[in-house]
């Protein structure tokens, strides 16, 4: 149940990627892989979360036992966003027209260009049935927040007891990169892509048109990163690079990269009041998640809720 209660905390930042299933696609003759609480989840909700995995996962899904143990999960978190949209509708939690257009926006920001039309393309969307997803992702977002986050608190005295079991706790911040690449299948293709960039193109829409990487979908943006989270190729190119500059064409097992490094931060001790915030932070986190935990775990318990084991099995199946 945590590794669930994790997944489904992570997808609650506006992520549409496991809601992208349409309802208008359903056949009346359509296999239900399982029941809650008397509504269905039909066989493409999950083929459809199962075919965002695989644009994430990439070969991993590959592995035939890792592949019926993620698509497992997948139905999982199914069944509890079933059973948390349920618990908001029965909370009397709405959605005015207004929040959604603030979360359309915000949507938009995290996809430069093209890449948001992209987006909606991919995911076969239209704006009617995106509005749809984040109105119910906005059910489940102020259920936790009202029912779960808001009966969560740390004092400072176990945020004292915390740092006091862990001493070396951010003592300090390692130097890191923020960058982001651009990742294709040729050498050719990314020798092309660095020279329109030369030429002053926008790196984001670059990225966002011609990345295979997940990424790309925010620009190519990779975040931030200090030296031993990213492979070495990575780390070389980036490390080596003043802000603001592109690199050369970088190889790798995942293909042809060009990296940007946006900024960079030497290594450098955290002040003390900043320890804190980050301890408090984690310490809060871990707290959220223990509770959404047993909040999802009391709802499972009060839910009728049934698995047909013979079309799971089938879901995802290469024809």
């Amino acid at each position: 149940m945590g590794g669930r209660a994790r997944a489904l905390l992570g997808a609650l930042v506006l992520c549409i990627g496991l809601w992208a299933c349409k309802e208008g696609e359903k056949r009346q003759d359509e296999e239900v892989v399982a029941v809650v609480r008397g509504e269905p989840i039909a066989t493409h909700e999950l083929a459809a979360a199962l075919a965002a995995e695989a644009r994430v996962a990439g070969p991993a899904l590959e592995d035939p036992a890792w592949r019926e143990r993620r698509k497992r999960e997948l139905l999982e978190e199914l069944i509890d966003r079933k059973l948390l949209e349920r618990a908001a509708v029965e909370q009397g939690i709405r959605v005015d027209e207004t929040e959604i257009d603030r979360a359309v926006l915000r949507l938009r920001a995290e996809y430069p260009g093209e890449a948001f039309d992209a987006m909606l393309d991919e995911q076969r969307l239209s704006d009617a049935e995106l509005r749809d997803r984040l109105r119910r992702q906005l059910l489940v977002e102020q259920l936790l927040a009202r029912e779960v986050y808001a009966r969560v608190a740390v004092t400072d005295a176990e945020v004292e007891a915390w740092l006091e079991a862990n001493p070396d706790f951010l003592r300090e911040r390692p130097e890191r990169v923020h960058a982001s690449q651009i990742v294709v299948k040729t050498e050719e293709e990314a020798k092309r892509i660095r020279e329109e960039l030369r030429k002053g193109a926008s790196f984001a829409e670059l990225a966002s048109r011609h990345s295979l990487s997940p990424d790309g979908r925010v620009g190519g943006d990779l975040g931030w990163f200090a030296r031993g989270e990213m492979p070495p190729a990575f780390e070389e190119a980036c490390f080596s690079l003043p802000p603001g500059r592109v690199s050369g064409v970088v190889e790798s097992d995942y293909g042809f990269h060009i990296f940007l490094v946006h900024e960079r931060q030497r290594a450098a001790k955290v002040p003390e009041n900043e320890r804190l915030r980050e301890a408090e932070a984690r310490l809060l986190h871990e707290k959220r998640l223990e509770a959404q935990t047993k909040f999802l775990a009391k709802l499972r318990e009060e839910a009728s809720v049934s698995v047909n084991e013979k079309v799971l099995a089938r879901v995802g199946e290469k024809r």
